[in-house]
């Protein structure tokens, strides 16, 4: 039998409900123990990590958990994180670029509903996760009603629906059928050794732009302290250069050695900053692209390249660099 360690980090799956709401109360060994039929499956070992809502993860929480999947691959042939829905995106990428060449797999999974209610999604959602991490497949994932989605790929979608994850702008990597784990495609086995790499730059901010936004508001942000600026743009990357012109805001990031990253606002397709002049004005002034990654993935990836260089232009030839499938260039 397969070997799985289930690290558990708290979230709505692990919930009590309280006066002032859910809260994160219960051990793995208490979700495991809802689901019996896993002993049949693999053996299984808990580990509480922490005991957080998924709005309360931080940076350094990533940091926790990367030690814990590295120390790990020695001895299991899987991991499943219990983790709250909210940030599980976002700590799937940390994942993924914090422990590269894996080749076992790391499943993160949680539930919409608690696990001590009586239409949990919960006990569902953690027996495909044991199934996905006993199939070997190796890397980081979220498996999340009945799909198999690469972490890097991974964005929730809904805020109380039970199809709440999807895969963005990639197929999903699979499903877990009536039991049995049906893989659609699968990358190939890393050849490289396990790498832990958990540095991360922290003072990143992302700022949704609006019609009408102020240059000062991006200015701001500049004079604050922060290494790195995502701007979350019109279509495939427009930045005003008309009227309330953001053009300055970028030529002083740029004088200031803060990069400043450009991704969309739509939830599907890729930013271009060839196309239009808002976008290659943009670009003249050392804007990058995020081509088609989530906004999930390329602010991670932006804190975990700004954790290893400031110079600018070394921080452009990671962001260009795909590491672990987190982009497709057109």
């Amino acid at each position: 039998m397969k070997k799985i360690l289930m690290l558990s980090t708290g979230g709505t799956i692990a919930g009590e409900h309280t006066e002032t709401g859910l809260v994160p109360v219960y051990s793995g060994d208490f979700l495991v123990s809802k689901i019996p039929e896993v002993r049949e499956l693999c053996e299984v070992e808990c580990k509480d990590v922490l005991q957080l809502d998924g709005t309360n993860i931080q940076p350094e929480d990533w940091t926790i958990l990367a030690e814990a999947v590295y120390d790990a691959q020695q001895e299991y042939d899987g991991i499943v994180i219990t983790h709250g829905t909210d940030t599980m995106a976002y700590t799937a990428c940390a994942l993924s670029y914090m422990v590269q060449n894996l080749k076992k797999p790391v499943i993160l999974t949680g539930s919409q509903i608690a696990m001590i209610d009586p239409d949990t999604d919960g006990k569902q959602n953690l027996m495909d996760a044991f199934r996905a991490a006993c199939s070997g497949i190796p890397g980081v994932y979220i498996v999340f009603h009945g799909r198999i989605i690469q972490g890097v790929r991974s964005q929730k979608t809904n805020t109380r629906g039970l199809d709440a994850f999807h895969s963005i702008n990639a197929e999903d990597t699979g499903a877990v059928v009536n039991g049995e784990v049906v893989i659609n495609h699968m990358s190939p086995m890393p050849e490289g050794e396990l790498v832990l790499d958990t540095r991360l730059e922290r003072r990143v901010v992302q700022i949704k732009l609006l019609p009408g936004i102020e240059p000062k508001q991006l200015e701001s942000m500049i004079g604050m302290g922060y290494h790195g600026i995502i701007l979350e743009a019109f279509g495939c990357g427009g930045i005003p250069n008309q009227g309330r012109d953001l053009l300055p805001c970028l030529k002083r990031a740029q004088q200031f050695g803060v990069a400043v990253l450009i991704a969309t606002q739509c939830k599907y397709g890729f930013v271009d900053l060839s196309v239009y002049d808002v976008n290659v004005q943009a670009a003249r002034l050392g804007a990058m692209s995020a081509y088609d990654m989530s906004t999930e993935a390329a602010a991670v990836k932006l804190m975990w390249v700004l954790g290893h260089t400031s110079d600018l232009d070394e921080v452009r030839r990671m962001m260009e660099t795909c590491y672990v499938g987190e982009f497709e260039k057109k």
